[in-house]
């Protein structure tokens, strides 16, 4: 029905249209009310919390590329996805066998943090050249141990609680307090290609390099646009 048919008969009409479904909220709860058939009704209660569930997952929250250290915040439903950029910097990290921490430049990288309902956080974590501007911005393989081709991160029995907000500073404690493996070395430098901590403690004896060298990067063949999966926004 168009706007310009609710006056007269078609307005009264629709008004006294019965409603297919009916919510009722009480003190003690919420009652759902669905009519049958036969002209009848069928009543069962329901969660709000379900309800409000339903409702906003029809709700979609993009902000586009943002200019802190947050770059992007998509949400769909209780569905978020956050992208967090790190500056290039050098950085401590501790390998599994070594007492002493690793004093390396790593070079700027992106956290990408996806949660249904604030739990079950899923990452993905690449190695970026500078700070991504456009979404079809191309991403590298990150050089540390635990991080796989896809960008998906072992985090061994680091038990990872439920999200609140955008913010991505938690997340990159932990990853990068926690001591790095031997899983997931392969394939993530140049001058390495066996195993990246080869490379990682190449950088911590030659203390005059301030800045990781993005010769070393090897490309991960994706944009952040494809693994947002919004390819088609980038165009």
């Amino acid at each position: 029905m168009y706007a310009q048919d609710w006056n007269g008969r078609s307005l009264q009409t629709a008004l006294a249209e019965q409603p297919s479904l009916q919510l009722s909220l009480y003190s003690f709860g919420a009652i759902l009310r669905k009519a049958t058939d036969n002209c009848g009704f069928t009543e069962f209660p329901v969660d709000p919390d379900e309800i409000a569930r339903a409702l906003s997952a029809k709700t979609i929250f993009t902000t586009g590329l943002m200019t802190d250290d947050v770059l992007y915040v998509h949400q769909k439903g209780v569905k978020q996805t956050v992208v967090g950029f790190r500056k290039r910097q050098r950085t401590g990290i501790w390998l599994e066998g070594s007492d002493e921490p690793l004093r390396v430049p790593l070079p700027d990288l992106v956290l990408i943090r996806t949660t249904t309902n604030g739990q079950s956080p899923d990452y993905r974590l690449y190695a970026v050249k500078g700070r991504p501007t456009m979404l079809d911005a191309p991403l590298f393989h990150t050089p540390l141990p635990n991080v796989y081709q896809s960008g998906g991160i072992c985090w061994g029995n680091i038990g990872l609680g439920a999200i609140r907000g955008t913010s991505l500073a938690q997340d990159w404690d932990t990853l990068l307090g926690t001591r790095f493996g031997s899983h997931a070395v392969s394939g993530k430098c140049k001058s390495h290609p066996d195993d990246v901590r080869k490379m990682l403690i190449d950088l911590n004896a030659n203390q005059r390099r301030r800045v990781y060298p993005k010769s070393e990067l090897i490309p991960a063949n994706k944009s952040l646009a494809q693994v947002l999966g919004i390819e088609e926004e980038s165009a």
